[in-house]
């Protein structure tokens, strides 16, 4: 893999940096093992355990519960110590982590209760390694070429968002889904090997004798609430995720009741929707370049939101797949969105506080998920499938208005200058943690 991406490298800017190279093809063979494990960990509650369905929606939710436990808190300990050195641990305690279900499987003792202990562990990894990452890429890509590595990360993510679960599958299919964890067992460590070949020296970072958790925690939220920027950018994403999540389970509902598709029709009318996101992840650098790195976010939210009022008009026949390009395109907003948004909030956050900054926005943007999900739920119950479809769609289409009543309205530079009130480097981070 390493010769084809020196080959590729050539003709691609960033990727001649040996560094972000290897946090390039680690992020891949991450990317690859987890897309498997999402899919083998359900399947080996259902197959394996034959867990009922209320035990097989723990297991999911269990491994998105560590985002509300442990997120704030970790952005503070991934700011105390050297981030590529959370990335190394995080990747190997996963791989360990997944590598106990086989072990058990063989030896006869596996249960339901060891396999929500190693989901529950497996998200808490997720969180350590997510916010690491993020905080650690300005430094290895260089704070001007955050927009050319957010682009080239998110489309090798979506490779896998289309192809993975079909991927995955198969895998479990030919060697059980307890045996498929040896697999991303073995990519996991691999990933981790590659993070360990960066060759970026990090300082070890400052931290007074006096630091304590909760002051840290509030230092993170304060620099989102004081800095307009990053508040618009919270409340337009978390509104996006709200709603995109009610979209997703009145979709779900509405093609499997409503048109009464088969799972098969389901997961390509999905995949087919998702190459928008592969196409975003192309196009994202650019039209920021094109619109302006402030005024493509909401944009692109105002022009792609609507796309999915279109969804809940489709029907089982040609027209269905109509609806999946138009899924393709809601996805492609909010891929460019997305990429958009992570670069300005890296490339405008001090070094020292870049995992808190990035652990207060994934707390204050993604517990929404759960929620959104439940309202989708709940709104088609009460209104019908394709009426509670459209409803979420309505929904979805003032997420651009944070932004739009923001200075980011116009800005056109991914300047890292911060505003009045804002951190502005070390010498502000006493008054910043209230000491």
């Amino acid at each position: 893999m390493e010769a084809v991406v020196i080959f590729v490298s050539r003709h691609n800017g960033l990727l001649q940096n040996r560094a972000f190279r290897n946090l390039f093809v680690a992020t891949t063979v991450s990317a690859a093992s987890v897309s498997v494990a999402r899919i083998a960990i359900p399947l080996s509650a259902v197959l394996a355990l034959s867990a009922s369905g209320f035990e097989v929606g723990l297991v999911s939710a269990f491994l998105t519960l560590p985002f509300l436990l442990v997120g704030l808190p970790a952005g503070v300990w991934v700011d105390r110590v050297r981030r590529r050195s959370v990335l190394i641990i995080s990747q190997l305690a996963r791989a360990l982590v997944l590598f106990s279900i086989p072990l058990s499987w063989w030896t006869g003792t596996l249960t339901i209760w060891q396999l929500y202990a190693a989901v529950i562990l497996f998200g808490t990894c997720n969180v350590f390694y997510d916010v690491a990452y993020h905080s650690f890429l300005p430094q290895v890509a260089g704070r001007e070429k955050l927009l050319e590595a957010n682009s080239r990360i998110t489309g090798v993510q979506q490779v896998f968002e289309v192809g993975g679960p079909s991927f995955g599958g198969q895998l479990v299919a030919l060697l059980t889904a307890p045996i498929s964890f040896v697999v991303t067992s073995v990519g996991l460590a691999i990933s981790s090997w590659c993070v360990v070949r960066i060759d970026v020296v990090e300082e070890a970072p400052a931290r007074e004798e006096k630091s304590r958790m909760i002051p840290e925690v509030a230092a993170g939220l304060r620099m989102v609430r004081n800095d307009s920027r990053l508040l618009a950018i919270a409340g337009s994403s978390a509104w996006l995720n709200l709603t995109g999540y009610a979209i997703y389970t009145a979709t779900m509902l509405f093609l499997a009741r409503t048109l009464e598709l088969s799972p098969g029709w389901i997961g390509a009318f999905f995949s087919i929707g998702g190459l928008g996101g592969l196409l975003g992840a192309l196009a994202a650098n650019r039209l920021s370049r094109a619109l302006g790195h402030g005024r493509v976010m909401w944009l692109i939210l105002l022009v792609g939101c609507p796309f999915s009022l279109l969804l809940p008009m489709v029907g089982s026949s040609w027209t269905l797949w109509l609806g999946a390009c138009t899924n393709g395109v809601v996805t492609l907003t909010s891929v460019v969105y997305n990429v958009a948004q992570l670069s300005f909030c890296q490339a405008v956050t001090p070094d020292h506080l870049l995992g808190r900054m990035n652990a207060t926005m994934r707390f204050l943007t993604w517990s929404v998920m759960p929620i959104g999900s439940i309202l989708g739920g709940m709104v088609a119950g009460w209104l019908g499938p394709r009426e509670g479809l459209f409803a979420c769609a309505a929904a979805s289409c003032v997420a651009f208005i944070p932004l739009l009543f923001s200075p980011l309205r116009g800005m056109r530079d991914l300047s890292p200058s911060v505003p009045d009130g804002e951190v502005r480097g070390e010498s502000d981070r006493d008054s910043v943690l209230g000491n």
